[in-house]
């Protein structure tokens, strides 16, 4: 993915409050980035890279679901 190495290297926890980490998601062109707080910061950071190399961005907030027991 043009410019994911750039968002890797500049969305960081360390420079975006509440963000757990960036990863691909299956073979692309997806990633899925892991936060508690910060949402609409952070995707828009990591949009503005990707914007910047000619790739179309539609980025979402999805929610954790409460969980499941396996017996």
């Amino acid at each position: 993915i043009p410019g994911l190495p750039e968002v890797l290297n500049s969305v960081t926890p360390a420079t975006h409050k509440g963000l757990l980490g960036i990863c691909l998601s299956g073979a692309g062109p997806t990633i899925l980035a892991l936060a508690t707080e910060g949402f609409e910061n952070i995707a828009e950071a990591a949009s503005s890279v990707f914007i910047k190399h000619g790739v179309k961005v539609d980025w979402k907030v999805l929610t954790v679901c409460g969980g499941c027991t396996v017996r």
